[in-house]
């Protein structure tokens, strides 16, 4: 009998036997078919269906590709009814960003749904009249000096040069060679930070127009400059950006409704959060950057 009682066969048959028991006394407590939760493919969401797929493939589906598309839809609400029951959308990253995310896009279409008013897109237009305006451009022209090719003599050569452009020399025999050429004209600041750096771009607009000045660093060495002409902000009409306008109008309501309903679902929660534990995990990762 110990011998008989050890068998992994027995031991098998004896733990099918309880799934099955357990599985049949589930089956006797489940409620008929009829009463079940109802899965309704209405004509609404037929035509979602049948959008999404002429989106997808540029044409319509025809029956059979319907009744497919059908099929895959009760059989998609099925599994994502029984994952929820099973609470398998809990500590998910994915599909908690995507519902956050639904969210959000359920607060900025309430928020657009109406179309704005002229009077309170013509008052964000001109509060931020210099987000539609031309930038600024500049002309300039600069001799390099390439601190790769003179090393710690790059300053001295600068220097010197600036004092035989001040006695009338021509800059056209002085510096080294540069690849994107010597005359830059009507250029925007982000351009000249994309070929200079931020550095270089921000200084340039501080030199006297008409005059050699320098050194002005940039990423590829030293340089001295001269500014040809410093161009104004232009402005542009109402009329001309209006379409732009309303965009990022709606665009600020969006983000403004989903920050004021965010902070009043915020209101209905007890946040705690341990800061200590917050300030202990940081350590590592100081740590490790140093």
């Amino acid at each position: 009998m110990k011998k008989l009682l050890k068998e992994p066969l027995l031991h098998f048959l004896a733990l099918g036997a309880v799934i099955f028991t357990v599985n049949a006394w589930r089956e006797s407590r489940r409620p008929a078919a009829n009463a079940g939760p109802r899965i309704e493919v209405t004509a609404a969401v037929i035509d979602r269906l049948r959008a999404g797929y002429e989106r997808q493939f540029g044409q319509a589906p025809d029956a059979e590709e319907l009744r497919g598309l059908v099929t895959a839809h009760i059989r998609e609400e099925v599994l994502c009814r029984e994952a929820l029951a099973m609470g398998l959308d809990r500590d998910d990253t994915i599909v908690r960003r995507r519902l956050a995310q639904k969210m959000e896009f359920l607060t900025e279409d309430i928020a657009t749904a109406a179309a704005p008013e002229d009077a309170a897109v013509r008052e964000f237009f001109e509060k931020n009249a210099a987000r539609y305006a031309k930038p600024a451009q500049m002309s300039f022209r600069h001799i390099y000096f390439s601190k790769e090719k003179r090393g710690t003599k790059s300053e001295a050569a600068v220097r010197e040069a600036l004092a035989a452009l001040a006695g009338g020399a021509s800059d056209e025999v002085m510096g080294d060679p540069f690849l994107h050429g010597f005359v830059f004209a009507e250029r925007e600041t982000q351009d000249i930070t994309a070929l200079f750096g931020a550095e270089f771009a921000a200084r340039v607009p501080t030199l006297r127009q008409g005059e050699w000045s320098g050194p002005v660093e940039s990423s590829y060495g030293l340089h001295l400059v001269r500014v040809d002409a410093h161009g104004a902000v232009q402005p542009f009409r109402f009329d001309a950006v209006r379409d732009t306008v309303v965009r990022d109008f709606n665009e600020d309501r969006r983000r403004t409704a989903n920050r004021e309903v965010f902070e009043k679902l915020r209101e209905r929660y007890q946040v705690a959060v341990d800061e200590a534990a917050l300030a202990k995990a940081v350590i590592p990762v100081r740590t490790a950057q140093r």
